[in-house]
């Protein structure tokens, strides 16, 4: 139910955004960050849901906690730069979407040093 509550939400912003377009232009990007942090907000319950399933599986497999981590936080700078992105084409602000992109790529690239950084170290341990 949570998901039609969201969609209804999004529909109704963005018709209101249409609505405002010709009229009120300026509170156009408001009622889209509004409308859009509402969606995320309704979309946690779900989002909890899938941190202790990821949890769960990484208890059950015998994989080590920060491995949960990294993947909990890549999929967090992921969802948050694609809303970030997303929020600036809204805008008529392309150039600045792709800035954002670029900066949760970077952020991913810096979460995973460590990690390429241990596996290279095991992959040079097994060559002779």
């Amino acid at each position: 139910m949570t998901v039609v509550r969201a969609v209804l939400m999004a529909v109704a912003g963005a018709l209101t955004c249409a609505l405002l377009r010709a009229q009120k232009p300026e509170f156009r990007m408001a009622v889209s960050v509004a409308a859009g942090l509402l969606v995320l907000m309704w979309s946690m319950d779900g989002i909890g849901e899938g941190v202790e399933a990821v949890r769960g599986l990484t208890g059950q497999s015998g994989l080590p906690e920060d491995a949960a981590s990294l993947l909990l936080r890549a999929t967090g700078i992921a969802v948050i730069a694609e809303f970030g992105a997303q929020l600036c084409r809204d805008a008529d602000e392309s150039a600045l979407a792709g800035r954002v992109e670029l900066a949760g790529r970077a952020a991913l690239l810096g979460l995973a040093a460590p990690l390429l950084a241990g596996l290279s170290g095991r992959l040079t341990a097994l060559i002779p």
